[in-house]
Formats: structure tokens, sequence, C-alpha cells
């Protein structure tokens, strides 16, 4: 101590310069904050890795947003079209505004019914922003602009919003709470030593430590990523400038009790600080380990109080070297104006209340047990991480959210997200019949309103993807093809009986008949060609061929006849060819349908199978399918390519009645022609020979005729030999076709029991259609392995039934992937009510862990100054019991009276660190006092410790409780428990606790011994 007041003048420049140079070049935390944002959750909490899916979907940049318009009349037509023409000047300007994505009920009428309430009077427009490094004040100007003509009072809202405002509150707080806090020291100082100088001097040398610490905290949080919320610069404010001005009262307490024992100043300073200077800095030793302990918190926002750690070390510097400094250079003038130099008084309260619990210590004992033991036991902690309701309807930005809440529903406003990763595409129907029951097991849930998802939309189930809808459509399908496969086998029988009767070995003989045929002409033409020679000759007798011409045209009239009935019955055989060729031909085809119909039902049959998990136990589907694969094996030989070789031998067969047709139409005109000729020969025999010659030339043309008939019976026969092959396989198929119609029949009455299964099954052509595909865009990532799910909550989301609605929502997601094909995906929810589920569980987590480390440091300091075990143990138990009576308190005004669902989330872990780590110091005092008797008995040098430090503990946590009672001005919820919680503790430890029921302890051991050998 003497180098630092021989140098004090170097450390005093050193102290300037530092404080100076770290002020200029801080950067504003404030503008950070508002970029980074503040995490309530570590990185692995479920929240966070269902968000980190969440954004690997999204592929628009920015946060979620709202813009809401409201009219406590009614919104009308008019102010309705005012408010489309501002919506569409931000969509013309989304670009200029940062907007990446907008949904609203004039762009999008689908959306009207979630985005305008029932009531008329409040409407919402959502979008995402990207706010491109601006600031949000800014982007507010920037909309307010677009917004002008709006007739109606409309609000900005949503993350960026809220967060923004809540800053600014808590901004505006930490100043007004500086402000506050400054004027209450200078108040409380100028009467604790009747002097102004005192209380400047503490203020300025605790705004030195202030200014070093928060200069080098804003670097690190610039520079290091070091962790940040709203909280760090006011816990600073509040922890360096009460503990401050709280150790500058015991040192210059102390300081000017040595000067008034006659002491120069220096030797003054060396004996302060080899008294209260340990004291204080063992007393920092403790706030160093509790806020030290933060750094295993697995919440950023508690994490963020490290930044403590870094105020207390500043300030012990300070304390070590530019206080003496102070106190060098004024000396007594630090009390100016008061002459008096005397030590602080000697405490009244505190003396008799020592004095009476060291006389009554089991009395003492148990009655503050009796008090204190049942708020221990049955606390209840609430927690409400409500930032919304914090701010109350004082901002625009709270005032949006609940007009929400009070329109919509307040989980319509802040919905909770359920994702889904896999590693392969979901977009097939064996993943989305997964992804459609949870979507039902969702919304089963007793606090879940509605679910959308990729297979359900619009939240209701789509009833052509269920196998009962289908089953609908199937059955009587099924019935139709029964009915036109019975059709086909009564077709296809008369078809066989019509073969079965027909000869088509006479086909053969009527080859035969025309060749014979063709002769006979040939012989005739020979003849006739001899007559006409012999006419020509007049060597025979005319009467000869007289006769001969008779018997001649009683051949030919006969031929003809013959012919005619030939021309008759191959016209016959020919229009029934032709009809048999159209019935088997609508039967092929039929039975090519049947067949494809069969294939899908196998497919059909295979994914119920799947996904009916008795299938294999199930002798009636077994037996469905068993029908099914025996039809469809019934059916392979009746392919594209086995019609194909039918209908080249029709063809054929067709081809060879074409060419016989003509050929008996030129037959039928041959004969006519030579039936004239004869008639002309009987006219007259001169000129037979001109007509025997016609004859002649026609029987030509008739034996040319006979011979392309010839041919053309040759192809018929041809072609009739392979449709009677055909005609020989339409047995097997028309008992093929009468166990098709059986099994039908069957699968049909099976099928309709299948109507009340509400199995998912959805077909590959509804997954490629253009409207489906829209779904998947707006609930599955491009790549398709990514699939999200939108659940409204029944409750208000920060609400303890919507935190349990969210830990149902896990479990229902968990149970319904384990077992399928996508138990290996990851999967988490994320959403307001997620982030606070989290938050509750890591909330928690920290209180418990950050509690056994704050108590063990706390203790292992204490044994350290005290050197006893039992009384640090009692000090402890008395810092815990202020903690829970201070609990016990707060939830009495916040639950009880004012009906709050929570104390505010971070009110119960930063009040058991400062109740702690800060009571403790006053514990310090007292034990440090009482350590200078060790000539007196436990019970005495307690009492008169208490008597001589009274009065300090009491200034001190009179600055400490009023430097707390700041914040209340604030607006803050969150700041006014956080007030109340440590002002309690404080005041229990001070005139409860401390001067009675830590000097009862003291007292007890001895008590209880005396106790014992009296009843002995």
């Amino acid at each position: 101590m003497k180098t630092i007041i021989k140098r004090r003048w170097a450390i005093f420049v050193i102290w300037l310069i530092a404080t100076i140079l770290l002020t200029i070049i801080q950067p504003d935390i404030n503008a950070i904050l508002r970029q980074k944002g503040q995490e309530g959750t570590s990185s692995d909490s479920p929240s966070v890795i269902a968000g980190d899916i969440l954004a690997k979907m999204n592929t628009t940049e920015g946060t979620d947003n709202l813009i809401v318009f409201y009219d406590e009349d009614k919104i009308s037509e008019e102010e309705m079209q005012k408010i489309g023409d501002a919506v569409e000047s931000i969509r013309s300007s989304s670009k200029e505004l940062g907007i990446t994505e907008m949904i609203d009920p004039f762009s999008l009428p689908d959306a009207k019914s979630s985005l305008f309430s029932e009531d008329g009077t409040t409407l919402m427009v959502s979008y995402k922003l990207d706010k491109k490094g601006r600031e949000i004040d800014d982007i507010k100007t920037q909309f307010e602009n677009k917004l002008d003509s709006v007739p109606v009072e409309f609000y900005l809202s949503g993350e960026d919003f809220i967060n923004n405002d809540y800053l600014k509150a808590s901004q505006a707080g930490v100043e007004k709470s500086a402000a506050l806090t400054v004027i209450f020291i200078l108040v409380v100082l100028v009467i604790a030593f009747k002097s102004v100088v005192t209380p400047f001097i503490s203020l300025v040398a605790v705004a030195f430590s202030y200014l070093v610490s928060m200069g080098i905290a804003a670097q690190l949080i610039d520079k290091a990523g070091f962790p940040i919320t709203s909280l760090t610069q006011m816990l600073l404010v509040l922890i360096l400038f009460g503990i401050g001005t709280d150790y500058n009262i015991l040192l210059f307490n102390r300081f000017k009790e040595e000067l008034a024992n006659g002491k120069s100043v220096d030797d003054s300073i060396i004996n302060t600080y080899k008294t209260a200077g340990k004291t204080i800095a063992y007393s920092i030793l403790t706030v160093f380990i509790a806020f030290l302990a933060l750094v295993f918190s697995e919440s950023p926002i508690y994490q963020s109080g490290v930044v403590v750690v870094i105020g207390v070390t500043i300030l012990l510097i300070e304390i070590l070297t530019l206080t003496p400094f102070i106190m060098k250079v004024l000396g007594k003038k630090i009390f100016w104006p008061s002459k008096n130099v005397g030590g602080h008084k000697e405490n009244k309260f505190w003396e008799k209340t020592s004095s009476f619990g060291t006389k009554h210590p089991i009395l003492v004992t148990v009655i503050i047990l009796v008090l204190i033991l049942p708020m221990i036991l049955l606390h209840d902690e609430k927690l409400n991480f409500d930032t919304v309701g914090e701010l109350g309807d004082s901002y625009p930005s709270s005032k949006a959210i609940n007009l929400v809440a009070e329109h919509f529903g307040k989980g319509q406003a802040m919905p909770a997200t359920v994702v889904i990763e896999n590693d392969q595409p979901l977009n097939n129907n064996e993943s989305l019949a997964i992804i459609d029951n949870i979507t039902e097991r969702l919304k089963a849930l007793d606090g879940v309103k509605m679910v959308s998802s990729v297979t359900q939309p619009q939240g209701q189930p789509i009833e052509d993807f269920y196998v009962d809808s289908q089953m609908g459509s199937v059955t009587d399908g099924i019935s139709q093809t029964k009915d036109g496969v019975d059709q086909i086998y009564s077709g296809l029988s008369e078809a066989q009986k019509g073969l079965e009767s027909a000869d088509f070995s006479k086909a053969s003989q009527m080859v035969d008949g025309t060749e014979k045929l063709q002769a006979g002409v040939t012989a005739l033409a020979n003849g006739l060609k001899q007559i006409q020679a012999g006419i020509d000759d007049g060597t025979n007798n005319p009467q000869t061929i007289h006769n001969g011409l008779a018997a001649i045209e009683t051949n030919l009239s006969a031929m003809s006849n013959g012919v005619a009935i030939l021309a008759e019955n191959y016209g016959k055989l020919q229009a029934g060819y032709s009809e048999m060729g159209t019935h088997y031909q609508d039967a092929a085809n039929a039975l090519l349908a049947v067949k494809g119909a069969l294939i899908q039902m196998q497919s059909m049959t295979d994914a119920i199978g799947n996904s009916y998990e008795g299938s294999e136990t199930d002798s009636n589907f077994q037996a469905l399918k068993q029908t099914i694969d025996q039809l469809s094996t019934s059916l392979s030989q009746i392919t594209p390519e086995s019609i194909a070789v039918l209908n080249e031998n029709y063809n054929t067969a067709n081809a060879g009645f074409a060419t016989a047709n003509k050929s008996l139409a030129s037959m039928t005109d041959g004969l006519s022609q030579m039936a004239d000729g004869l008639k002309k020969l009987k006219n007259g025999l001169g000129q037979a020979s001109s007509g025997i010659d016609t004859i002649v030339t026609n029987m030509n043309a008739v034996n040319t005729g006979l011979g392309e008939m010839k041919a053309g019976q040759q192809q018929l026969v041809a072609g009739l030999n392979g449709f009677g092959e055909f005609g020989d396989k339409l047995t097997d198929v028309n008992d093929g076709l009468e166990e098709i119609s059986s099994g039908l029949d069957q699968t049909n009455g099976y099928l309709t029991q299948l109507n009340t299964n509400k199995t998912f099954f959805i077909p590959e052509e509804a997954i490629t259609n253009e409207e489906f595909k829209k779904s998947l865009d707006a609930f599955m990532s491009e790549d398709r392995q990514i699939t999200k799910l939108t659940v409204v909550l029944k409750d208000d989301p920060y609400s303890d039934a919507a935190l349990a609605t969210v830990s149902q929502i896990n479990d229902a997601l968990s149970n319904g992937l384990k077992g399928t094909q996508l138990s290996d995906a990851k999967s988490g929810t994320v959403g307001t009510s997620a982030t606070t589920n989290d938050m509750n569980d890591v909330l928690s987590r920290d209180l418990n862990r950050t509690t056994v480390i704050v108590i063990i440091g706390v203790l292992l300091v204490l044994f350290l100054v005290i050197r006893s075990f039992w009384t640090p143990v009692f000090i402890t138990a008395s810092l815990i019991g202020a903690y829970y009576t201070a609990m016990f308190i707060i939830n009495f005004i916040f639950l009880d009276i004012l009906g709050y669902a929570g104390i505010s989330s971070f009110v119960p872990f930063f009040s058991f660190i400062i109740i702690v780590a800060l009571g403790v110091d006053y514990s310090i005092f007292l034990m440090m006092r009482f350590k200078e008797y060790p000539e007196l008995t436990a019970k005495e040098a307690i009492v008169l410790a208490s008597k001589h430090t009274g009065g300090v503990i009491i200034s001190a946590v009179i600055i400490l409780g009023g430097t707390f009672a700041t914040l209340m001005p604030a607006g803050i919820v969150l700041l006014t428990e956080l007030a109340i919680a440590v002002i309690t503790g404080l005041i229990v430890l001070c005139f409860i606790l401390l001067p009675l029921f830590v000097p009862a302890l003291i007292a007890l051991p001895e008590a209880l011994k005396k106790l014992v050998s009296k009843e002995k």
C-alpha cells in the first residue's frame, strides 16, 4: 500500500487514460444487441436444433413479422379498399423495404379466413423482413410512410419489432435507473457522512470502475462474441454502484475511525486496508465466485452475467489503487464540511437483537425455522416468459400482439412449427403416410387447435388420400368390372358356340369345288370353240347343234343358280365372320383392361399390407391377396403381342373374303353375258358364230374370276385356321373369366369392409399432380428431405398449458417416427412455446446447478474467513432463508394478489445470485469484526461486532436496496419483480437473520449443551 501511495499520480494518470480511451472506442452494445438479438437457450436445445433445420428449408432470408390493422367498429368496405391499396404499395416496394415474402388477404383470397378476424375488426398481413443491417426504427419509418393513408389504426409487430421495443424499454429503464441511483446514493451518503464531498468521491470512484469495465466488456461482446442480453448493462450498473458504494462506506468509515484515533493520513490508509480492505477483498471474492459460476450455465442470458466478474475485478483494482489516491490527496477533506471525524455510531437495534438472540437461541431458532422452512418446502417455482406481457400495451408491437390474441387467439399469432429432416426425399407414399399419421396424432392432443401439413395443407384431411375413400371408388369400379367381365363371358360364350358350329373344313372343299368349276368352265369354253368351228364349216347337223345349245342353256342356268347360292352363303359366312371379329376385339380390349385393373389392385393391396399391421395374420386379407394374384396369373398370356397375332390372322381372312367377293361379282356378270349370248345363238344360227365367240370371251373372264376366287379362298382357309386356334383358347379364357368374376365378387366383399379403415394411401399420379405440388412446395424443402407441420395451440403460447402441450407434441412426434422408415430422421419443434419450454428446462437446470456452485463457493470463502465449520454453515443457511423468503413474498404479491401467470423467468436466478453473493458481504463485514475480539466469548464477540457493524450494514443495505428500487419506475415487470425480490431478501437478512438468527445459531451449541446437562 505504501508503494501505491507513493506512485499515486502515475496510477491516477493510467486510470484516467484507460477510462477515456475505453469510453471513446467503446462500440454501441445496444446496436449490437439489436442486430444479434439475445438467445435464451443453448445451441443443443431441441428448439434451436429444430430452428436450424427450419432455416435450411426456408430459402427466403428474414424474420417473421406482422402488420395489424384495427378498427373497433369493424373495418368497412371503403377502409378495406384503402388498406388493400396500402398493402399493394408495400408489396410493390418489397425490395426497398427488405420484404422477402408476404402473405395478405388481398393477393391470396384463400388466406383471408386466417388473416381477417370473424368480428371484422382486425386484419393481419404476414411477411418476412430482411433488415440488411438497418435499424428497426428506420425500417419502421419506411413502413409508416407507406401506410400513412390508411384510415384505421395499424401496428408493426413481430420478432424484430417486439425485441426492438423491449430493448428500448430496457435501455430507458437503465438510463432512468442510473439517474435515480446516482441521486439516491448522493442523498443517502450525504445523510450518512454529513458531507457533500464523500458522496461525489464515492460516485466518481465507482464511475471509473464502471466505465472501464463496460469498455472492456463491450470490446469482448463486439470482437469475441461475449454473450449479451438486455440485462447486461443494467446488471453492471446495479452491482457496481450498489456494492461499490457499500465498500466505499466501509472504507471511508474505517478511514474516518482511524483518523479519529489520531493517526496520520498514510497510516490511516494502511490500517484501513489491513482491516476493511481485507473484508472487501473477501467480499469481492464471494461475488467473483458467484458470478463466475455463470460460466457453467447453458443459457446465454445467464452466461452474460459473467460481465459482473469483469466489473468486480476492475472494482477491486480501483479500490486498491484509485481510492487510496483520493484518500491521500484529500485526507480529512473527504468528509467536508463535517468536522467530526469519529467512526460510525454504534447501532442500538443490532445490539439489542443480537443480545436477545444469544440469550434465547433455542426459542429464536425454532421461531425463525417455523417461519422460513414452510416457505422453502412449499416453494413452487412458476416462471413466465411472456416478453409481450411485460411490455403491456405501452408499445405498438405488444399492442398488436394483444389485439391478435384477443381477436384471433394468441396461438394463431405465435404457432409452433414441427420439422422433420430425413436423408432421403419424403415425397413418396410411405413417408407421406407417416407424416399424415403424425399430423393426426398432433391434432388429437387437447392443447392443439389446428395442424397443417403437406398432406393436410388446410388443416383438414384430403379424403381422396385415404383407403376408405379410395375403396368406395374401387368397390364401385370392381362392381362395374365384374358386370363387364360377365358380359364378356356371355359374349365370348356365344362366339365360342358359333365357332364350334362353324365347319371351317368346308372352306377347303369350297376351294376344291371352285377348282373343279374352273375346269368345267374351261372345258365348256373349248366345246363352244368347237361348235363355233363346226358352224363355220357347215358340216354339222343344225338340229344337233340346237339340241346341244339347249343342253348348254340348261347347264348354264343351273350353274348360274349355283353361283347365286354360293354367293348368298358366302355373304352370310362373311357377315358372321365380321361380327365375330368385332366381338373378339371388344373381348381382347376388355381383358387387357381387366388385367391392368388387377395390376393396380395388386399395388393397392401391397400398400394396404404395409400400412396394416395385422395383414400377415388376417386370413381374409391373405385370401384376397391370393385371389388377386391368381387372377393376374391367369391373364398373364393376354398381352398386346398375342392380340396382334390374332389381328394378323383376322386381317388375312378378311383379305380373302374381299378377293372372293370380287371374283363372285365377275362370275355373275360373265354368266349373265353367257346367257345373253345363248339366246342370240338360238335365235339365229347365222349369228351363232359371233354369239359363241362372245360366250367364249365371257367364259374366259369367268375362268379368270374363278382363278382369283380360288386364290382368295386359299387365303381365307389360312386365316380361318389361325382363328380356329383362337376359338380353341376361348374355352380356357372363359373358364378364367368365370374365376375372375367370382374373385372380383369376393374382393369387393372384403374391400367393402375396409371402407372404415382410415389408412393413408396416395397414388403416384397424385404426388406428381400440379395441385399437390403446391402443397409440397409450401411444406417441404426443394430437395424434399425436410418437411414442416404448423401447429396452432389453443392456449397462450407462454402459458404452462402451452408448454405442457409442446412436451406432448415432442412425445407424439418421437412416437410417430419410432419404428418407421423415418425412425432415424431428425425432428423437433420450434416457435415461441417451444423456445419457452426449452428455456424453462435450461433455466431450471441452470438455477439448480448454479445454486450448488454458489453455495459451495460461499462456504469456502466463509471457511477461509472465519476458520470454523458451523458458523459458515449458519450464515449460508441464513442467506438461503433470505432468498426463499423473498421468493415467497413476490409469489404472493404477483401471483396471488395481482394474478400473474408466473414470475418473470430471470428473477429467481438473478435474485439468488444477488441476495446470496451480495448478502454474504454483510455477513463477512460482521464476521471480520467478530474476529477482532478473540479474547471475548463467542456470544460477547458477536454482540459487540453487531453493535459496531450494524450501522454500516444497514447503510449498505439501504444503498443497495435503494439502487435496486430505482428499477421499478422503468415500468418493466421483470425489473419490478427483481427489485422487490432483492429488497425483500436484503431486509430479511439485515433486520432478522444477521442480527438475530446468526447470533442465536452461534450461541445455540452452548445452549443445547446446557439443556442436555440439565436433563441429565
